[in-house]
């Protein structure tokens, strides 16, 4: 247990990155349900299927 919290501290002080939320990860299935649905590997989209895919993904997800 303390070596977490010293993990913590460090981590407070360097400026880590928070853990995801479960909205955040509500948000990364449905990013990948997209990507699914339109046949587009996310890894390997360019920049126009990126930009499509992220903006319908957000557009239906936060109309939930």
């Amino acid at each position: 247990m303390e070596y977490l919290q010293r993990i913590e501290e460090h981590s407070a002080e360097t400026g880590w990155v928070a853990p995801l939320t479960q909205e955040d990860k509500d948000y990364f299935v449905h990013l990948r349900s997209v990507c699914k649905r339109y046949n587009i590997n996310l890894s390997k989209a360019t920049r126009l299927e990126y930009d499509f895919l992220i903006r319908v993904a957000e557009s239906e997800f936060y109309l939930q």
